[in-house]
């Protein structure tokens, strides 16, 4: 069966927001000092084609509870903490004071993780239900190597129940503060998703009546990087969509899956096709001709796919 895919790559949102201050008096000793801190998201580049099978675009951006952690200048967590625990209603932006130690810092943010009412089970239990202790990470260097389970959220976003979409960032600089002039930083948060549009046309000569994609990833890194490990084979599901295309038709499917890091011939986001007697695959990938077969997080993925 020969294949000819057309895609197009569009980036949702930065991942980082950025600020760099003048250091502090690396001798002076560290306290608390309250921080205002914006949480916000871009709206989503190409979101607005839908069909009954894409999730709404305000399902996408709300921002419900959300956990930071704070690392320190020689990367040791220092405070971490769990706020909005009990918001049931998103906003698309939040504003609020937290408290931080300063000095240079990476303050790395995950939202959606634990919201109010939702019933996902999917908790990473970073909270001692007894103490109220949070405990996620304690350096930066295990913090960029873990990974929040999606396969209840990539589920949830297939049947279009999705409602608290998981997201991450994170700040870096110095943190000072003083009554005169209190220290405020901005975050723009990455949806912690791969959004893949395929637009089929069927010229098989039978009509496709299965569609699967294989190496769906279910885990996503809760750092944010353009390079990360590979996934482990079980971090991984298969997805089917029960569709069928008549030949001569062009259908439009949506799937959502984890940021998929993988390498060539590796477990690879595969789409695959049953049409009459013919199969057939696809690899969804990030750009064929440089041989990045990642799909990446907060990205919306359009295929054109002609099937022959």
């Amino acid at each position: 069966m020969k294949k000819n895919i057309v895609f197009v790559t569009l980036a949702l949102a930065a991942l980082v927001g950025c600020s760099k201050e003048q250091s502090k008096d690396q001798a002076a000793e560290s306290q608390l000092v309250p921080v205002e801190v914006t949480l916000k998201i871009d709206d989503i580049v190409g979101g607005a084609t839908r069909s009954e099978t894409a999730l709404f675009p305000e399902d996408e951006n709300w921002l419900f509870d959300y956990y930071f952690v704070q690392f320190n200048a020689d990367g040791a967590s220092v405070v971490s903490h769990h706020e909005r625990a009990n918001v049931t209603m998103g906003d698309l932006s939040i504003t609020q004071k937290i408290w931080l130690y300063d000095g240079p810092s990476t303050v790395a943010f995950i939202a959606n993780i634990v919201p109010a009412g939702a019933t996902y089970g999917d908790n990473p239990n970073w909270e001692n239900p007894t103490t109220h202790v949070i405990k996620i990470a304690d350096n930066i260097e295990t913090y960029k190597t873990m990974k929040f389970d999606m396969a209840k959220r990539v589920a949830a976003a297939q049947s279009t129940s999705l409602k608290h979409m998981p997201m991450c960032g994170y700040w870096e600089g110095t943190i000072t503060n003083s009554e005169a002039n209190p220290f405020s930083m901005t975050v723009t948060l990455g949806r912690m998703i791969s959004k893949l549009v395929l637009n089929i046309t069927n010229h098989t000569g039978s009509a496709v009546s299965k569609v699967q994609l294989t190496n769906a990833a279910t885990k996503a890194y809760i750092f944010p990087q353009v390079e990360n490990t590979p996934l482990d084979d079980a971090d991984y599901t298969t997805l089917t969509d029960n569709v069928t295309i008549a030949n001569g038709e062009t259908k439009t499917l949506f799937f959502y899956t984890a940021p998929n890091y993988c390498v060539y011939n590796g477990n690879v986001t595969t789409l695959n096709f049953t049409a009459g007697s013919k199969t057939g695959k696809v690899e969804l990938v990030n750009d064929v001709q440089s041989g990045d077969c990642n799909l990446y997080m907060n990205t919306i993925y359009t295929y054109n796919v002609d099937l022959k």
